[in-house]
């Protein structure tokens, strides 16, 4: 019996790369599920940021001086007690 080894190589060939596509898309999924659960935690920290960010800086321009740790420090203070923390 005679192997025809150029169509052999692609059958296997396709295989390999559909192996791959398949693999390639169940990772995907895995991580875009991982980053559906780790969004809200994020938000939650970026709005924290904002708050006490604007806090220290409206604080400082009122005394018309720079920004202090101790006004960061009330503006997180303020960040979670507004966000209920």
């Amino acid at each position: 019996m005679r192997v025809n080894w150029g169509a052999l190589g692609i059958t296997i060939g396709l295989i390999l790369v559909a192996a791959s596509i398949l693999a390639m898309g169940l990772m995907a999924v895995r991580r875009i599920s991982r980053l559906e659960r780790e969004i809200p935690i994020m938000k939650t920290g970026i709005q924290r940021n904002i708050i006490a960010q604007e806090y220290a800086f409206s604080k400082a321009d009122s005394e018309r001086r720079a920004i202090a740790i101790e006004d960061l420090k009330e503006g997180y203070a303020l960040a979670d007690k507004f966000m209920g923390k």
